[in-house]
């Protein structure tokens, strides 16, 4: 019998540690988190010390280049971007009939472009827009073309985009240019 209550004994102790120490686990885990300053949290958004509305914490995007990759698809350049900061505004452009985009002062704007044509960007850009670098960039996880934007004024804006067929040397080729208007709103 006294073995018997040794054991349980020992059963109890352990739990107690593992108790404690899940404890000082919790209150560590409960210790990180957003340290900076110069930011407060507002809804989902936050907003820095310049005062421009951004979506929590973004990574740094990582442009590199892939010799034929974005150019083969349809992008205008070969550069990829892995791990792009979300947008407040993501919208895929699929027809030709118009697409409006509802933005407010200071979102990011992403309009992507399904790969398997050839997409050339807006000629301009308004003043109401800031178009961000690298433009067209090929994104291999939505296997789309991206152009990203700053809401930078209210008004309307119209952006054409043109697409086209991909043609290889040597082949028979629809020849053929669509002009795909994007329209944004920024109040």
């Amino acid at each position: 019998m006294s073995i018997m209550r040794m054991h349980v004994h020992k059963s109890k102790r352990t739990v107690g540690i593992l108790g404690v120490v899940m404890i000082m686990l919790l209150v560590v885990l409960a210790a990180c988190g957003n340290t900076d300053s110069n930011s407060s949290s507002n809804g989902g958004k936050s907003t820095t010390a310049g005062g421009a509305p951004t979506t929590g914490h973004q990574p740094t995007p990582t442009p590199t280049s892939i010799a034929g990759y974005g150019t083969s698809q349809g992008c205008p350049s070969d550069v990829v971007v892995s791990n792009a900061p979300k947008a407040n505004q993501s919208v895929v452009v699929k027809s030709q009939t118009g697409t409006t985009v509802n933005a407010n002062k200071g979102d990011i704007i992403d309009l992507s472009f399904p790969f398997g044509k050839k997409w050339i960007g807006p000629k301009s850009v308004p003043a109401q827009l800031e178009m961000q670098k690298p433009a067209g960039y090929a994104s291999k996880s939505d296997k789309t073309c991206v152009w990203r934007f700053t809401a930078q004024n209210t008004g309307t804006v119209d952006l054409h985009f043109t697409s086209r067929a991909i043609c290889k040397a040597g082949q028979m080729c629809p020849m053929y240019v669509i002009d795909v208007p994007v329209t944004v709103i920024v109040k």
